[in-house]
């Protein structure tokens, strides 16, 4: 069958390379002046393919689990056999996350693009289909001219990145046919915070449990290292509470100790710690030695002391304040960064359009879609990828069966 993949990034790669490994004549239609733009910038430029632990829970759709049948087809076993095949071996890091050995989100790509060299796939770049249009046989797509396919996969991805050439203009190209998505924001970015400190603390980094609130209510947490920012929050737990924050309502905060590494600490730290305020110390002695020097200036202000004032002197109130602050800071949230700064993009078509197998339109078939620009996202570490590879790979057997 002639194929035509709109979109060059992760999932049209790989879909590409799973159909013409079965015979078929492959088109990967990109709007850039290159594919695989975004894949370079995933990882922080070394490329996070995948994640030893692929538990549903890492992965989001407003319709529940429907897509786990997919992710349950192509395993992370799967993953590392896909990129042997491709001449790459895969390292695991911290929090489980896969990267090619060489750690270079470049060795990914030019296999990708060497392979569909290889099995005669054909990238026209510089060629946005503004329409698809079906007929008796197949579908014309209509772009930088016109090009007829007997099926159609749509890749386009989601809005980040929107230089990469993800923009969002995919899913006008199915809603036409009738197909609806889910509300779409920005996930995996850092967090927008309201705090008087934030400046001050800006490159101030904390290893710790982040925990997100709305109201007295805890609705997410996560452990890692949180990065300051002057305007917020960032860090690798930050960024999957993101999601969180664009789909809470009401008064939401954040609360973080201020003290590192607390799961290594004695379960009555808090009480040793009380023990020291009792000594004939300045409140900048009895702090230096267990936080960084821009969170003693926060904690003065906070209790409008001078960092000279006597631990031994303070209120029992003013003390347990003091410690209340180093287990637990609170601050206001006011949203997360904008879809150009985000990795991925939560929402997209409504998987009840799909087949949950194959992934080919229910109100039209012979059309497709993968990756991001369904309503599947995952979290920060691998799974958005995963899920692009999975996704390709339920296209591509579904296609078979056709």
């Amino acid at each position: 069958m002639k194929i035509g993949i709109i979109g060059g990034g992760a999932s049209g790669l790989a879909c590409g390379i799973f159909l013409a490994r079965e015979g078929h004549e492959v088109k990967i239609l990109e709007r850039g002046d290159r594919v695989g733009k975004k894949l370079l910038a995933t990882g922080n430029g070394r490329c996070n393919v995948s994640n030893v632990d692929l538990s549903s829970h890492h992965f989001h759709s407003v319709e529940g689990e429907v897509f786990s049948s997919i992710l349950e087809e192509f395993t992370g076993e799967d993953t590392k056999e896909f990129f042997e095949s491709l001449g790459m071996d895969l390292v695991e890091e911290a929090r489980g996350k896969l990267y090619p050995i060489t750690l270079n989100s470049n060795t990914v790509l030019n296999a990708f693009r060497e392979e569909l060299s290889r099995l005669g796939v054909e990238e026209i770049t510089q060629w946005k289909v503004r329409e698809i249009q079906k007929e008796k046989k197949g579908f014309r797509l209509i772009g930088q001219g016109e090009l007829f396919v007997d099926r159609v996969i749509l890749a386009t991805g989601g809005k980040t990145m929107a230089k990469s050439g993800s923009d969002g203009n995919g899913y006008g190209l199915l809603e036409t046919f009738g197909h609806k998505k889910s509300k779409l924001f920005p996930g995996i970015c850092a967090v927008q915070l309201d705090s008087p400190h934030l400046r001050h603390l800006s490159g101030t980094k904390v290893v710790g449990e982040i925990e997100l609130y709305n109201g007295k209510k805890k609705i997410f947490s996560s452990h890692g290292e949180i990065l300051l920012a002057k305007d917020g929050i960032s860090g690798p737990p930050v960024l999957d509470l993101a999601r969180y924050v664009n789909c809470g309502r009401g008064d939401l905060f954040v609360k973080f100790p201020l003290l590192n590494h607390l799961d290594q600490r004695p379960s009555n730290y808090r009480e040793i710690l009380e023990s020291r305020t009792y000594l004939d110390r300045s409140l900048e002695s009895f702090l230096q030695g267990i936080v960084s020097k821009k969170w003693i200036h926060v904690i003065c202000k906070e209790l409008n002391l001078s960092p000279e004032s006597s631990v031994m002197d303070l209120e029992y109130e003013q003390r347990q304040t003091v410690l209340d602050l180093l287990f637990g800071m609170e601050m206001k949230v006011l949203g997360t960064r904008d879809f150009e700064s985000a990795q991925v993009t939560c929402g997209g078509l409504r998987l009840e359009d799909f087949d949950e197998k194959t992934l080919e339109s229910k109100r039209v078939p012979g059309i497709f879609a993968i990756g991001e620009v369904l309503d599947v996202d995952g979290d920060c570490g691998g799974y958005n990828l995963q899920w692009a590879w999975a996704s390709a790979w339920a296209c591509a057997r579904g296609m078979e069966k056709n």
